[in-house]
């Protein structure tokens, strides 16, 4: 078997049928999918279990990362591919990925995901690059070469041989949220000389984020993990600049656009917010740290 589609779950009983709908559809059909259910208290296994896919219902919540690593261990297919859901990918989304895969030659590949047009709020969120680019588009985010290879990936639309997954030790379980992880992947593919070539036509769609509440409670979030993945990596200035770069072209980007008083509030917010939940999550770690000596 080629590809093995992994997907975690939680409390997805409503957004899962539209991502199951849209694999059922795919052009390229040497793949399985497997639903890693994260101990969710709604139907999520039942719909599942109602397509042809594999499902493992975990008696615990335990995260994304160990969701993912749960289904790549049962997964038959020599690459791992990897999409949420609360995602819907394009019928030709296996095609294209079976095309770079097999005729360009890589080691991992991250495509592109579309977030559909939204309420102002829900645009001007999507504005912020984030996830996978947002609105404004990967290569504004991460940089892309000439040759078309980065050096980030996002696990709502990405696909890494199996073999070499597990040489880098797959997904850090101890991610506990969304964010984070797929960064610290990317890391170590990278850090082993392995390729990411990002593929603009391997499509992945996702619905927007409209709720001001879930935006303040996703960027503390995503503080935190920065934390956790600013003590597993060694060049930490680069992410630093490459978070100065990416924020310039937000800026430049929509300094025009009668969003962008919004935009720089909500960029604004995050920026402070996620500095919050770093030091937040720092002062977590050194207090453990004090409490174990």
């Amino acid at each position: 078997m080629r590809f093995s589609v992994i997907v975690p779950a939680y409390e997805a009983e409503a957004t899962l049928p539209i991502l199951l709908d849209s694999l059922s559809n795919q052009s390229y059909r040497d793949f399985e999918v497997i639903v890693a259910d994260d101990c969710s208290k709604d139907g999520t296994s039942e719909v599942a279990r109602s397509y042809d896919c594999k499902v493992i219902q975990l008696l615990e919540n335990h995260g994304p990362a160990y969701c993912r690593n749960v289904g790549a261990k049962k997964a038959r297919g020599e690459v791992l591919v990897f999409t949420d859901s609360d995602c819907c990918v394009d019928r030709h989304w296996l095609e294209n990925i079976q095309k770079h895969f097999f005729q360009n030659g890589t080691e991992a590949i991250m495509g592109r995901l579309m977030l559909r047009p939204s309420t102002f709020l829900g645009d001007s969120i999507s504005a912020l690059g984030f996830p996978a680019g947002g609105a404004i588009g990967f290569d504004k985010i991460w940089k892309v070469d000439q040759k078309g290879f980065t050096d980030s990936l996002s696990s709502c639309n990405c696909a890494v041989k199996k073999d070499i997954f597990w040489k880098v030790g797959g997904f850090d379980e101890s991610f506990p949220y969304p964010g984070g992880e797929d960064s610290f992947l990317a890391y170590n593919l990278r850090r082993l000389n392995y390729r990411i070539r990002y593929c603009p036509d391997v499509l992945v769609y996702h619905e927007a984020r409209d709720s001001f509440r879930d935006f303040l409670k996703w960027q503390f979030r995503r503080g935190e993990s920065s934390f956790i993945f600013s003590t597993k990596v060694s060049n930490r200035k680069d992410f630093l600049s490459l978070r100065i770069w990416s924020t310039g072209n937000i800026i430049r980007y929509y300094f025009r656009d009668k969003k962008f008083p919004m935009v720089l509030f909500l960029l604004c917010t995050s920026l402070f917010l996620q500095f919050i939940g770093f030091l937040l999550a720092k002062h977590k770690r050194e207090s453990y740290a004090s409490l174990n000596h």
